[in-house]
């Protein structure tokens, strides 16, 4: 699969993750955080037994190599628990203001931190979509925290990952090892409280937290590949796809509140992204996204 096809699995992949997150309300954002974690760890260690890779990543350790991913891990997690506190608190709409304004983010860090080019057209476009993340930024009442929260750190997540040495799935691995310390221990003490959701209650919610390790991994590995074949700011832009699904699915299955104003501002955004894409369409050196 060329690395634009794995950008467009990964983003409507999470594109649809708030179906999937609203299945697990009875828990709390902080246990489906952790149960992320560990979940996805478990499925990635299995992955990296059955595929032989497992000995090969434990020679390359060192600590340069785990304090940059480390940091990776940080990132993450801070951007799966907002993430997860928005679904799981009616603001599905405002995390994906999030991830419509992650785009100019990543568009601004591949500029600076690896010299990425913008042709004019595209350049009109992510200005086109910045005036429309401004014009909502500043009809909104307050300060959206959750979308900014949402955008900066999986920029430069997307950052890491795209200077990164390891493989997509060894990386993600080691990132879920250094969290999976700190996720235990919050499932424990929650547990010691009674506030635990897992094994109290269904199965298929038992089920359900358990197979968010595989919903977590599969996109988060594709979007690894996508990291190291296709420009940031490319990345950056299609994944208006997947906050555009989120949008829709906050609006026309949460019931969440959609004023004139908001779909004005989303709509200059759209337009910005077409325009993008338009001018992505129109390069002359398809090099750009190698498979």
């Amino acid at each position: 699969m060329h690395g634009l096809g794995f950008a467009l699995a990964t983003y409507f992949i999470w594109g649809l993750l708030p179906l999937y997150l609203a299945l697990l309300k009875p828990a709390s954002a902080l246990e489906i955080l952790a149960q992320r974690i560990l979940w996805s760890l478990v499925f990635l260690l299995a992955w990296l037994v059955l595929s032989g890779h497992l000995r090969a990543l434990m020679r390359r350790l060192d600590l340069r190599l785990i304090g940059l991913y480390a940091l990776a891990a940080v990132l993450i997690s801070i951007n799966w628990g907002v993430y997860i506190l928005a679904v799981t608190t009616n603001r599905t709409v405002e995390a994906s203001l999030g991830y419509f304004i992650l785009p100019i983010v990543n568009v601004i860090i591949g500029r600076i931190a690896l010299g990425e080019r913008l042709s004019p057209v595209q350049a009109a476009g992510v200005l086109t979509a910045a005036a429309g993340v401004t014009y909502l930024c500043l009809g909104a009442q307050s300060v959206p925290w959750i979308a900014f929260a949402l955008a900066l750190s999986f920029g430069f997540y997307g950052l890491i990952k795209k200077t990164a040495p390891l493989p997509a799935a060894e990386g993600l691995f080691l990132e879920t090892a250094i969290l999976a310390l700190p996720a235990a221990v919050l499932l424990w003490i929650m547990g010691m409280r009674g506030d635990l959701a897992m094994l109290h209650g269904p199965v298929s919610l038992d089920l359900l937290l358990a197979g968010s390790g595989v919903v977590t991994v599969v996109p988060l590995i594709t979007f690894a590949l996508a990291a190291k074949r296709v420009p940031l700011s490319t990345i950056g832009m299609l994944q208006y796809l997947a906050p555009t699904l989120q949008f829709l699915i906050g609006v026309f299955v949460f019931g969440e509140l959609l004023t004139e104003a908001k779909l004005a501002g989303f709509a200059i955004i759209w337009c910005g992204l077409i325009v993008y894409l338009y001018g992505l369409a129109r390069r002359p050196h398809p090099a750009a996204l190698p498979g």
